[in-house]
């Protein structure tokens, strides 16, 4: 359908560029100056009576679609932001090329320190940083970065605000200048236009413009909002705030439902309508496959019928609709590590492995276990496994029996050439029933050096310090596993899995307009 409405405004822009007089044009290498922005082709006629008129220039229009920012934005936490976001730059990334694609997220929280290589030489001799810097960013601007190679993206860029611990008492303070934070996003968001490529024809120097006729040529950039609309505001740098600042239209990402999908999406509505942003569509994530048919028809009549506006304009369209995915919210072990502040005393190997710890969703497999029965017991509960499966045993320290009994356990599979996938937790601390966790057990040394003993293709051991067995059990349940740079496996699941179900045509549709730019010869 997009690409019907782009031929036909390519069309009818012809046509009017064709006058009475059939005027000819230039090819797009053929511009005046590369300080005219997109300006695809100029146009002149010559007087051929025999007085010799010199040669007449006239201006020549050409229709373009200007693409703004897309800013992902969510209901609230922990609702596909970054699925959403992993989605569209995949999908972007293979549409108009890894170099035409920009990313951003403005405003983040989780943070960490990575190496930044220096620029490429600006084309207009700007001073340019020689040599690398580390940098602290946003963790998803690594992931995005890394895994889709967008390597003609500076992170410095990509994450020009950071909220760390006690950022928010400086702003109040005064210690943080309001507008000099704004500036730092807009100067980034330019920065980041700057380095994603314009369309193959030279003379376009604005890389936000591309031409109708050829509409599989573009830039375009995501930013990746944190939280909810709201978040950030108490710092002037609320999502939707940052989004009216970029000029960018908005994607509201919500969980299935309906009455309280809606309500959380029309409190994010009124946000954006305060600083005047567009929403470009809506998408409704994690949606319970038995009830998509459901939330699509009934979801789409109430935005319909709420937000449509006073004088008849349209309400925004849902533009996806993602059914969910248990996989994608199964923790792998970097995320217990991670969620325990651990690390895997044997089997980093597996790192990445997932676990479905049987989050209450009806039908799925409990795939963890806490260990309360002797050790015969539990080995029959091993040993009864098949090949496939995949369990997280929970244990105290001081059920040495439980440890040594999981290790022999192992070896045994190992010998007789039998996959082993299962992980123990060892919890160390104690619980009186009155929540007194003073009662710690240390790991002895003894058998901390047997699981050492095991290395990095062992099974995978790991000990939750402080922590008692039913509260290690809890935790790991209740627990909302992040994207993760080196964990390819749920990246390319989680993108392969969203790309189906948003209609992308749509969203270019909605996210660009057409302009004319007028141009003239030499």
């Amino acid at each position: 359908m997009m690409r019907r409405v782009l031929r036909a405004a390519s069309n009818a822009a012809r046509s009017a560029a064709t006058s009475s007089n059939r005027r000819s044009r230039r090819p797009i290498s053929h511009l005046m100056s590369s300080s005219s922005i997109a300006v695809t082709g100029t146009s002149a006629s010559r007087n051929l009576s025999t007085d010799s008129s010199p040669i007449t220039t006239a201006p020549s229009t050409t229709t373009i679609r200007h693409q703004r920012p897309i800013y992902v934005a969510a209901t609230r936490q922990h609702v596909g932001k970054t699925s959403v976001s992993l989605a569209l730059v995949s999908h972007f990334t293979k549409r108009f090329g890894n170099a035409n694609v920009g990313y951003m997220k403005a405003v983040g929280q989780q943070c960490l320190r990575v190496w930044d290589e220096p620029p490429p030489q600006a084309a207009d001799g700007g001073v340019q940083r020689d040599e690398g810097q580390y940098v602290t960013i946003d963790k998803d601007c690594k992931l995005i970065k890394e895994h889709f190679r967008l390597s003609h993206l500076q992170y410095a860029d990509m994450s020009p605000i950071l909220i760390p611990r006690g950022y928010t008492k400086r702003y109040l303070d005064g210690k943080i200048d309001h507008q000099g934070q704004l500036a730092d996003i807009r100067r980034a968001y330019l920065n980041i236009v700057k380095s994603t490529s314009s369309i193959s024809t030279d003379g376009y120097s604005d890389s936000s413009l591309s031409r109708v006729d050829q509409p599989e040529n573009a830039t375009i950039t995501i930013c990746e909002g944190t939280g909810h609309a709201g978040v950030g505001s108490v710092v002037g740098a609320g999502n939707a705030r940052v989004a009216a600042e970029l000029g960018a239209d908005v994607v509201l990402v919500a969980n299935g439902g309906l009455g309280r999908a809606f309500d959380e999406l029309e409190l994010n509505r009124s946000l954006c309508l305060q600083y005047g942003v567009n929403i470009a569509g809506v998408i409704i994530n994690k949606v319970q496959p038995d009830k998509f048919d459901q939330t699509r028809d009934y979801l789409g009549k109430a935005i319909q019928q709420m937000w449509t506006g006073p004088n008849g304009e349209p309400a925004p369209p849902i533009i996806g609709v993602v059914p969910d995915r248990p996989y994608l919210g199964c923790p792998a072990l970097a995320d217990v590590e991670s969620a325990f502040g651990s690390v895997l005393l044997s089997g980093s190997d597996h790192r990445y492995r997932h676990y479905d710890v049987g989050s209450n969703v009806q039908g799925r497999s409990i795939g963890m276990s806490m260990v309360t029965t002797d050790l015969a017991a539990f080995l029959k509960t091993m040993q009864r496994q098949p090949e496939s499966g995949r369990t997280m045993f929970i244990c105290h320290a001081t059920r040495d029996d439980v440890i040594l009994g999981f290790l022999g356990e192992y070896r045994r599979r190992v010998r007789r050439g039998i996959p082993f996938q299962s992980a123990l937790v060892i919890c160390t601390g104690g619980d009186d029933g009155l929540g007194d966790m003073s009662n710690v057990e240390e790991l002895s040394s003894e058998v901390c050096e047997m699981i050492m003993d095991s290395g990095p293709s062992g099974p995978p051991i790991l000990v939750a310090s402080g922590y008692s067995p039913a509260e290690a059990a809890k935790q790991i349940r209740t627990m909302t596993p992040k994207f993760n740079a080196s964990d390819e496996r749920r990246v390319s699941r989680a993108t392969e899995h969203y790309e189906p179900y948003i209609d992308f045509d749509l969203l270019l549709e909605r996210t660009s307009s057409p302009a004319e730019v007028v141009g003239v010869t030499a």
